[in-house]
């Protein structure tokens, strides 16, 4: 497998859209940093390390079902790899579905994830969870 980041981080999308999630989880770096920039969404916030990225999915998996997490673009620039993407996801309480757009800047190093920041638009999650 190649090293470069676009290179590790489409290797994780696919293990993570095949349903290989120890093969995406063997993907991170030790000391991992997993970020959601979002408020009123539960699961925001940073988590470290494997373990922190796996109750990340836990926690997301408690109130949400994903639907389609669909990568659109992704390039690589000055040590970061941009990725644009769409989620559409079901909130369990409510029944509601809602569709995102998102912009993931992952880092990388070693062979493996060593960052990631995920933007996205919180309100319209948070709205579909009233």
């Amino acid at each position: 497998m190649s090293s470069t980041g676009t290179a590790i981080v489409g290797a994780f999308f696919a293990a993570f859209g095949a349903g290989d999630v120890p093969g995406a989880m063997a993907l991170l770096a030790p000391d991992v940093r997993w970020t959601l920039h979002a408020n009123g969404i539960p699961w925001g916030g940073t988590y470290k390390g494997p373990e922190g990225v796996g109750d990340f999915f836990a926690k997301f998996g408690e109130f949400a079902e994903p639907i389609e997490m669909t990568p659109k673009s992704m390039v690589e620039a000055e040590g970061l790899v941009y990725v644009r993407g769409i989620e559409r996801s079901k909130v369990k309480a409510s029944g509601k579905e809602y569709a995102v757009e998102w912009v993931h800047v992952i880092g990388t190093g070693d062979g493996k994830i060593t960052s990631f920041d995920e933007y996205l638009d919180s309100a319209a999650i948070a709205a579909a969870m009233r």
